[in-house]
């Protein structure tokens, strides 16, 4: 399995018409990254469970719900310490953030802020769905 993921990992990437080295990473839409992912998180998932946290993950995108701001920043020190020292990964702190949940987006939607718990397309999912439409609409 783990000649597999390597011969995968250095394989080159199509640019154009050519075949170029990858220096890093997995390719982008790829099976790869996910898995990976998944693999590596569970250990995160495990930390979360003991700890007694709601959570939701996909990936490497993992929104934890608790109840206060003040709440939320403790939990976000104290995890990217533990992915830090325990898994030594690092926390994208441009894409992480202490908020409500319907001030982010997961996975291209958003929670409403209503009585009625509900979630709606995000804006950027919208005009991605509505790109993809019209791309798919003029190759047909």
């Amino acid at each position: 399995m783990r000649g597999l993921i390597n011969r995968y990992l250095q394989a080159g990437m199509m640019e154009g018409c050519l075949v170029s080295p990858r220096t890093e990473g997995t390719p982008q839409g790829g099976p790869l990254s996910p898995l990976l992912s998944n693999i590596l998180l569970d250990d995160l998932d495990k930390e979360l469970e003991r700890r007694g946290h709601r959570f939701v993950r996909y990936a490497d995108d993992c929104n934890v719900y608790v109840r206060s701001k003040a709440a939320g920043d403790r939990v976000m020190a104290s995890l990217e310490r533990y992915l830090r020292e325990r898994l030594r990964l690092t926390v994208n702190h441009a894409k992480s953030a202490v908020a409500r949940p319907w001030e982010r987006k997961f996975l291209g939607y958003s929670h409403m802020n209503q009585a009625v718990p509900g979630r709606w397309l995000s804006h950027q999912g919208l005009v991605s769905l509505v790109h993809e439409h019209r791309r798919l609409k003029c190759s047909a």
